[in-house]
């Protein structure tokens, strides 16, 4: 008896050392991915600044409009109404919504794009109407009931604990508020294929088939948008770049066997999410799908069916289950059940 138990308490202490283990592991890496975030976030910068031509332009244009037309239909009526849009980055949705008459808070962790969206918001007419703060979409620094929508897009797959960022929502929102919720899809029939093409073939030959369909690579993407940019920025851009570069080898994303790099923590499928609103008090009114691809391989399709995919209708089941990333509004009927 003595000896059993002995063991177990060996056992234990290994198991112990060893969820300590993969616990430092598992902090490294995601403070790896924030600082892989910010510079990211300092390459995006330069090419906000930058004015493009051609398709890279159209695309630029696609994506600012498309997405806030969007999460426009979905919020409904924001004429006067209190809008908090959770991880605003440059603030494409903020600028938008208050162009259509709502008091607009764009909140982001990163001081970089609050920064920027102050600066842009200083410009503005009626910059009264707007404010921008950093803030942890896990913990909002706002008293209960401050808002009538919520617009919350490409945020959970990013946090440790989704469940708390709904929770919080849920505590701001008024009874019967709106969110606007966007996120990947792991669920969609795009994804399935892709996950699908990967059982059957390796990481590095999938690369080598796309590029001998589509006649364009990585490098060949990062030179077409460094040929666009002024002469004076292009010895920055090839910088930061580097450095982006370099955090890619730290997070070992750089072998062309391995899958393409996402910073994401865990992605959901529909149902999850789904089931995840309806755990937090939401009850879902209405679903749609934005038709992005999670590659770079895929710009040149996109922008072929961008216009005969926005013409099928927002609510239809093939659009919201084939996009890869799903936009959902959902109503505030009652408290979360639970807060992680």
């Amino acid at each position: 008896m003595s000896d059993n138990s002995n063991l177990m308490e060996v056992l234990k202490m290994g198991s112990e050392k060893e969820n300590a283990r993969n616990c430092i592991a598992i902090q490294e890496r995601r403070r790896k991915l924030a600082e892989w975030y910010d510079q990211y976030e300092t390459v995006a910068e330069i090419l906000l600044d930058c004015e493009f031509k051609g398709a890279i332009k159209k695309g630029k244009l696609w994506m600012e409009s498309f997405r806030p037309e969007m999460v426009w239909k979905l919020a409904g009526d924001v004429s006067n109404k209190r809008v908090l849009d959770i991880g605003c980055q440059y603030g494409v949705f903020s600028f938008f919504l208050s162009e259509k008459g709502a008091s607009v808070t764009g909140i982001d962790i990163s001081k970089k794009w609050v920064e920027r969206c102050l600066r842009e918001a200083s410009t503005r007419r009626d910059c009264s109407k707007m404010e921008f703060r950093i803030c942890d979409a896990q913990e909002l620094a706002f008293d209960d009931e401050s808002f009538d929508i919520v617009v919350c897009t490409e945020v959970i797959e990013h946090v440790d604990y989704a469940g708390n960022v709904l929770s919080e929502i849920n505590r701001v929102l008024v009874p019967g508020g709106i969110l606007v919720l966007g996120t990947p899809n792991t669920g969609s029939y795009y994804v399935k294929i892709w996950n699908i093409l990967k059982m059957l073939l390796p990481m590095k030959a999938i690369r080598w088939i796309l590029k001998k369909i589509l006649t364009v690579s990585q490098e060949d993407a990062y030179q077409r948008v460094r040929r666009q940019l002024p002469e004076e920025r292009r010895a920055e851009f090839d910088r930061e770049i580097k450095k982006l570069e370099e955090l890619n080898k730290q997070l070992e994303v750089n072998d062309p066997g391995k899958e393409e790099f996402s910073e994401h923590i865990r992605e959901f499928s529909l149902d999850e999410i789904e089931t995840l609103l309806n755990l937090m008090g939401f009850e879902i009114e209405k679903r749609t799908g934005f038709p992005v691809f999670p590659t770079y391989y895929f710009l040149s399709l996109r922008m072929l069916i961008r216009e005969w995919f926005i013409k099928v209708k927002d609510n239809s089941r093939w659009r919201y289950r084939s996009a890869p990333f799903v936009y959902i509004r959902a109503v505030k009927k009652e408290p979360p059940i639970f807060h992680i």
